[in-house]
């Protein structure tokens, strides 16, 4: 079993193998499953705890626990593990290549300051993925409506949505996109323009925001320019 260390500042997460029994019957099995831990190690038996917990099962008659590997990379946002801040904080999120676009359909037009400052984020982490491209599964678990929706991707260039995913957005009513990617054309670009939905791409800095709990500022620069703008990511003091 990997062991904790003393470096509170980072975050954790962890990957394990569990069954779960339950108590009517039947049995869940995962393996390679990650979840955020609020500290830098976690107990067996509070890890079955916290599993049934993000996963929300009901009659759990035991849990436990055959392998777990210590990981200290970001949190992704795991639901009810229990994650917390540690105060209000503000991120400047606004790199040299951060460039917004905004719709150009007909009836479209670039949003005023309202939907673009103070607006509550869902973060998706795609770090570490074989292909960080975000489809509609991976943005399923997610409350969509009336958020910003940033996409860390871990890569300077390349898609970081797929149209599918575009479409939910635009059923769910987010109300704009923001990236570290910095590909400003192309058919993530094209499905956004046509969704309605403004881009912010080429953001510096994601790793620096919590999984939770975040609000998005963006503002334009003045002048003929509209496509520069400045980005921050705001903590709110509980999350």
């Amino acid at each position: 079993m990997t062991t904790g260390t003393n470096n509170s500042s980072a975050q954790w997460r962890i990957d394990f193998d569990a069954e779960v029994v339950f108590s009517n019957g039947g049995a869940l099995q995962t393996q390679g499953f990650r979840l955020d831990i609020p500290g830098d190690d976690i107990a067996d038996g509070e890890l079955g705890e916290l599993l049934v917990r993000h996963l929300g099962l009901l009659m759990v008659g035991s849990t436990k626990i055959t392998r777990r590997d210590l990981l200290q990379e970001p949190h992704k946002g795991s639901r009810n593990t229990g994650s917390t801040g540690s105060g209000r904080t503000t991120a400047d999120l606004t790199g040299p290549a951060t460039r917004a676009a905004w719709p150009t359909g007909p009836g479209t037009a670039a949003p005023g300051l309202a939907g673009l400052v103070d607006l509550p984020v869902v973060l998706l982490r795609l770090l570490g993925a074989g292909q960080p491209v975000a489809d509609r599964l991976a943005l399923a678990p997610f409350d969509l409506t009336g958020h910003a929706v940033v996409v860390q991707s871990g890569r300077a260039a390349g898609p970081y949505l797929t149209e599918d995913a575009v479409d939910l957005l635009a059923e769910q009513g987010a109300v704009l996109v923001a990236t570290d990617s910095r590909l400003g054309d192309g058919p993530t670009a094209a499905a956004l323009a046509a969704a309605g939905l403004p881009a912010l791409t080429g953001l510096t800095g994601l790793e620096a925001l919590p999984a939770t709990g975040v609000r998005l500022h963006a503002v334009p620069f003045p002048g003929p320019d509209n496509s520069l703008i400045r980005v921050y990511g705001v903590t709110d003091d509980q999350h």
